[in-house]
This record gives structure tokens, C-alpha cells and sequence, in this order.
């Protein structure tokens, strides 16, 4: 394809000059040759394909290319053909469906056709897989799944570009948090409202106290009202008197009101306590861990970053072997239990939950990448000759939208997180440990003003009950000793 080969021919006026190529001759291509010029001998040369390379040699002529990719769910009774463009299941291998795709659209734009294979068997333990060793012994042409772009697979394949945007991620439920949150009754108000209300409490507090006096209170029948401002012993007879009262009394009621609303208000729009978005975080976590079998993943784990290789010492090596693949449905049904933080591909899994999990569940789902949104390659045999037709094609997919429209075909909607079932979010005993805990609070104040008042009342009565007693004997004493004294005189 890429190959310069002009032969001259001799004749009586000069040379005849042919353009000879071959598509690919072990791809069943034929030789094609084409008049390229003339030159004379007198020196005059005449060029007559002044086209590119690329549009003169474009036309394949229905050559039939090799593609392969690993397959995993494709049903038994179903070619493999119809499954790469089933629609009904676009959730599974959606990225190889989306590459198959794509070179078909690239073999309309040069009359190519495609012979699909797939790879039944990989090597889970494998960094590249067995795909990149196909390429790299130019078996196939071109490969169907999308891989990491890395300049250590360039020496097995070529590149072709950016196709498929991905971001792979565990997911879990986050549970509620059993953080006890003190300033829960604080947080409705702010400070400032706290200090104009304690303000406005110490002028009722005094106003109260002027109507009593006004009204000839005794003191002891009117303390309780001044304290709580809202005049429960109190009957005010003046005009002045009951306005103050009303006014009092709507403005405690208007902040009473202010105050629930505020709590339930921001209960309600309190999203939930989600973890961290880092491998790094779930590393030190108690959750169990397993993976949909991708051949991406054990080279996410080794090559990406720092957090990738810290999860995977920690958490991933230790992993029995046994125990770190579950197959989609019953990895997204543990999930679902909050038992398991699963590794998957969000188009895959999204289906699921939509199916599986019910309104609060999708609300409480967190998802912990591995990477943020990074794009996917497409890869061709190692230096291939069809590698810059398949540029050329995937570059006038992009710049007409063609390729933002496959994406868009082949991805799965994220399931939705409808805000009404937050309204019908259980209240955990955490979110109602500071009420329990204020009202602890005031059982053990009263209590103990209760037992300072009963101490106080018993010495008190006691006293009172000694002290005319004692009188009593005194006086009597006294005429006892007067009535001897008489008795004496008269004797």
C-alpha cells in the first residue's frame, strides 16, 4: 500500500513509465498496475497520476481483512457477526462492538471487507493479552477491542488513534455514616441568629417582668413566666399586656416552625456520606473486593499510577485467585447486598443496576476509579500496510461527528438518582443520637435540680418542725415552774 515501485518500459520514443503496487497479496490482493508517465529522450518526463498516494491507491477492490478481539458473552446460538450489532445487547462489549463498527464504516470508505474472529481464551496474568501477540505476528489486521494507549504496546502493534472513552471503576453502595453529628440542632441557624435570638429571649424575659409587676404579680407566681416567656401564669388584665403576649408568643411560634423546617430540610438535601474517589481510600477499607475478567485490568493495576499499585500490594496480590472474578450479574447483585466493591465497565454494569437495584440503592451507588475519562485506542498489525487508511478514516469520522454518534449508540445511560427517595430514607440511630443525647442532657440537669430542691425542702421542714417544738417545751416549762411557784405562795 505504502510501497514506491515504478517500472519503465522502453519503446521507440522514450520510456513508458507504470505504477505497480499489490494491496496486500497475502490478504488476497491482486497486482494493480497503472501508467505513471513518460520520458522522452530528449529529457521531457510527463507525470500523469499527480494525485496522492492515498486517493490513487484507495479502493481496495473488496479486499477481505482479519479482525479479532476477545469475546466473552456471546450466546451459543447466536454467529458472531449478528452479535457485534445486536442492540439489545450493547451492554456487553460495548467497546469491541463500537471498534467493529467503526472499520466497518472505515471499509465503506475503502471498499474493504472484514472477516471477524475472537479469541475464546486470555491469560488473565497477562499484561498486553493474546491479542497484541496476534498483531505483532500480523495474524490479524487490525484488532477489535479497544486497549490503553502506551508506547510499550508499539512494539508489538501500531497505533491507529483515539477511539473509545473509558473509565473503568469499582462500584459499591456507600452505607450510611455512623459519624454522630453534634451540631445537628446548631446547624439550622447561624451564629448570628443564635446571638439576635438569645437577645430578643432576654428582652421578653424583661418585658414579661414589667407586665407582672404591672399586673401586681406575687413573684412566686409569676417566675415561671418570666423565665420561659410565654406566660403560662400569666393573665394579663391591660391592653398593653395582652399585645405583648401575642407578640411574644407568634414570634417563639414563627421560630419553632423556622427551626423544624430547617432540620428536615437539610436532612433531605444532605447527600449521602460517599467514600473518597481513590483505589487508594478502598485499599483501607474493610470492603471485599472482586472483578469482571477484562483483559485490561491486571495492567491498570501494575503499569498506572502510585494508587493502582498501592491497591493492588495491598488488597489485589493477597486476593485468593479463586475469589477475584465473579461474572457481571452476581458481582452487581453483592453490590447491591453492600457486601462487594466491584471492578467493571460502567456501560457494562449500568443495565443491571437499572434492573436490580431499586430507587434508594442507585441513589447510595459509588463509583472509585482507577483513572479519570481517558480514551481507549484502536491498534493494527505492526507496521501494517493498512495502517494510514485506517488513520485517514478515523480521522474523517471524528471531524464528521460519526464517531461521537457511535459512542453515543454503544454507551449505556447512567441510571438516575430520583430525589424523592430521599424523602423516604430511614433515620439512623446516628442521626438521632444528638436529640437522645440532648435530652440525656436535660434528665440529668432536672434531676439533679430535682434532688438539690427535695435536699433543700426536707432540711427546711425539718428545721420548721424543731424549732416550735422546742417553743412548746420551753413555754411549757416555763408554766409548769410558775404554777410551783404559786402552789408554794399559797402553801
Amino acid at each position: 500500500m505504502a510501497t514506491d515501485v515504478v517500472v519503465a518500459i522502453s519503446n521507440q520514443n522514450g520510456y513508458e513509465m507504470y505504477d505497480v503496487f499489490n494491496h496486500c497479496k497475502y490478504r488476497g490482493g491482486s497486482l494493480n498496475v497503472t501508467k505513471y508517465g513518460m520520458w522522452t529522450g530528449s529529457g521531457n518526463l510527463s507525470v500523469y497520476l499527480t494525485a496522492s498516494k492515498l486517493i490513487r491507491r484507495g479502493d481496495l477492490h473488496g479486499l477481505r481483512l482479519k479482525i479479532a478481539g476477545v469475546i466473552q458473552y456471546r450466546p451459543k446460538n447466536m454467529r458472531l457477526v449478528d452479535y457485534m450489532k445486536d442492540i439489545n445487547t450493547r451492554s456487553l462489549e460495548s467497546m469491541h462492538k463500537f471498534v467493529y463498527a467503526m472499520i466497518l464504516h472505515i471499509g465503506d470508505l475503502f471498499n474493504f471487507s472484514v472477516h471477524a474472529g475472537e479469541i475464546y481464551y486470555w491469560d488473565r496474568n497477562s499484561i498486553h493479552g493474546r491479542m497484541f501477540e496476534l498483531l505483532k505476528e500480523n495474524y490479524i489486521d487490525m484488532a477489535s477491542n479497544p486497549r490503553v494507549m502506551v508506547s510499550e504496546r508499539l512494539e508489538f502493534a501500531s497505533l491507529i488513534g483515539a477511539a473509545w472513552p473509558v473509565r473503568p471503576c469499582f462500584m459499591l453502595l456507600s452505607t450510611p455514616t455512623k459519624k454522630i453529628k453534634l451540631d445537628l440542632f446548631l446547624k439550622p441557624f447561624t451564629t448570628g441568629t443564635w446571638d439576635t435570638y438569645a437577645l430578643f429571649m432576654i428582652i421578653s424575659m424583661i418585658i414579661v417582668a414589667l407586665i407582672l409587676k404591672r399586673e401586681n404579680v406575687k413573684s412566686e407566681e409569676g417566675f415561671g413566666a418570666i423565665v420561659l416567656t410565654i406566660g403560662a401564669y400569666l393573665f394579663p388584665k391591660s391592653l398593653v399586656g395582652r399585645i405583648a403576649v401575642v407578640q411574644i408568643l407568634l414570634f417563639s411560634w414563627m421560630m419553632y416552625n423556622y427551626y423544624s423546617c430547617s432540620i428536615v430540610s437539610a436532612r433531605l438535601s444532605e447527600p449521602f456520606d460517599k467514600i473518597e474517589d481513590s483505589v487508594a481510600v478502598l485499599a483501607d477499607t474493610h470492603m471485599r473486593i472482586a472483578a469482571e475478567a477484562v483483559p485490561y485490568l491486571n495492567y491498570l493495576l501494575k503499569k498506572w499510577n502510585w494508587e493502582s499499585d498501592y491497591f493492588r500490594k495491598k488488597r489485589w496480590d493477597p486476593l485468593p485467585q479463586s475469589k477475584r472474578y465473579l461474572p457481571i450479574e452476581e458481582g452487581i447483585k453483592q453490590v447491591g447486598q453492600g457486601i462487594l466493591a466491584y471492578h467493571t465497565d460502567p456501560n457494562t454494569a449500568y443495565p443491571y443496576i437499572e434492573k436490580m437495584f431499586d430507587s434508594s440503592q442507585i441513589c447510595q451507588l459509588t463509583e472509585i476509579h482507577l483513572f479519570k475519562e481517558s480514551v481507549m485506542g484502536m491498534y493494527s498489525s505492526h507496521n501494517a500496510q493498512f495502517l494510514e487508511i485506517a488513520r485517514v478514516g478515523l480521522i474523517k469520522m471524528q471531524s464528521s461527528g460519526l464517531r461521537s454518534r457511535q459512542v453515543k449508540y454503544w454507551s449505556s445511560k447512567k441510571p438516575q438518582c430520583q430525589q424523592d427517595a430521599l424523602s423516604t430514607r430511614s433515620i439512623t440511630i446516628y442521626e438521632t443520637a444528638p436529640a437522645f443525647i440532648l435530652l440525656t442532657f436535660g434528665i440529668i440537669i432536672s434531676s439533679g435540680i430535682c434532688l438539690a430542691e427535695n435536699i433543700y425542702f426536707h432540711r427546711f421542714t425539718r428545721c420548721r418542725t424543731i424549732t416550735p417544738e422546742r417553743e412548746h417545751s420551753s413555754l411549757s416549762k416555763q408554766s409548769s415552774d410558775q404554777l410551783t411557784d404559786s402552789a408554794h405562795e399559797l402553801r
